[in-house]
């Protein structure tokens, strides 16, 4: 499994809390740009997966991946988790020694992660 942990978050609760902001509009954020993540992740995946050869067979992708990318969401809307549930996943993410990489999920929080802190800022600001 795949994890991506983002350090400081104490600190912008901390500063979110001292300011009394309202939680529910945290959550919303939260809510909002994990599924951001899930759609950029899918439309990535519809891109970059699009079959494999088996000898001289042509596989066409059965989607199983891309239909695992769901956002989930925890810690009273405060998480979301965008995971692809195939065992596979770190493979096609990664690649190996006989696979070239086709990174989907990187990219898309590449995207995604600015957003969201920005408007967490905005949110801290108000």
């Amino acid at each position: 499994m795949v994890k991506v942990k983002i350090e400081g978050l104490e600190a912008v609760t901390k500063g979110l809390k001292s300011k009394k902001t309202d939680m529910q509009k945290v959550s919303d954020l939260v809510k909002k740009h994990g599924a951001g993540l899930s759609d950029k992740t899918q439309r990535n995946m519809l891109s970059q997966y699009r079959g494999h050869f088996e000898g001289n067979k042509f596989v066409k992708p059965t989607g199983a991946t891309r239909r695992s990318s769901v956002v989930q969401i925890e810690d009273n809307g405060l998480t979301a988790k965008v995971q692809p549930g195939t065992k596979y996943f770190p493979y096609l993410e990664y690649g190996t020694r006989f696979m070239a990489a086709r990174p989907t999920l990187g990219p898309a929080f590449r995207i995604e992660a600015p957003l969201f802190e920005g408007d967490v800022k905005k949110l801290i600001e108000e």
